[in-house]
C-alpha cells in the first residue's frame, strides 16, 4: 500500500487524516482482492520533511495495525518532472551496487513513460550483474528511515 489519495497536504495534516486514508486504501484493496495487505510505503518516505505531524505518530498507527512499512535505499530519480532513461539506469545501477539488499524506488503513472520504457533494460542489466529481483515479503530485509521498533 502507498496511499489512497497521495495528497501529502491531506494525509500528513493529522493522524486522523492519515488513518482515514490508510483505512480507505486497505479496505478498497481488500474489496478488490480479498486479501489484506501487510506492507506500506509512506508517500515521501518515513523520513520526509513534508508532514506537519511527527512521522513517528504515523509509524505508531501502522505498528498498531501490524503493518510493516518500507522505505527505499535506492532511488531511480524518476519523481522529477524531467529525467532520462540513462538517468534511471545510472541511479539504480550505482545505488544497487552499494547494498547487499536494495529496495528501489520507481514510480508509475501517466507521466512516467520513460520509467516504463527503461524497465526491461534495467531488469536485464541487473540480472546480468547477478542481482535477484524479488517481491517484498516477510523475508525481505526491512529498509526504514524511522525504525518501526523504535516507536511505541
Amino acid at each position: 500500500m502507498h496511499s489512497y489519495s497521495n495528497q501529502y497536504s491531506l494525509i500528513y495534516s493529522s493522524t486522523k487524516a492519515f488513518k482515514e486514508d490508510y483505512v480507505k486504501l486497505s479496505d478498497y484493496l481488500y474489496e478488490l482482492t480479498g486479501t489484506r495487505s501487510m506492507y506500506y510505503r509512506f508517500p515521501g518516505g518515513s523520513g520526509n520533511e513534508i508532514s506537519n505531524v511527527n512521522m513517528a505518530e504515523f509509524v505508531h498507527i501502522l505498528n498498531q495495525e501490524q503493518i510493516t512499512y518500507f522505505d527505499w535505499n535506492v532511488s531511480a530519480g524518476d519523481a522529477a518532472s524531467s529525467y532520462s532513461m540513462e538517468d534511471v539506469l545510472t541511479n539504480v545501477l550505482d545505488g544497487v551496487s552499494k547494498y547487499k539488499t536494495s529496495v528501489v524506488l520507481l514510480h508509475d503513472g501517466p507521466n512516467k513513460s520513460t520509467t516504463v520504457e527503461v524497465l526491461g533494460s534495467l531488469i536485464q542489466t541487473l540480472q546480468s550483474q547477478g542481482a535477484n529481483i524479488l517481491p517484498i515479503d516477510e523475508n525481505t530485509n526491512v529498509i526504514q528511515y524511522i525504525k518501526a521498533d523504535s516507536v511505541e
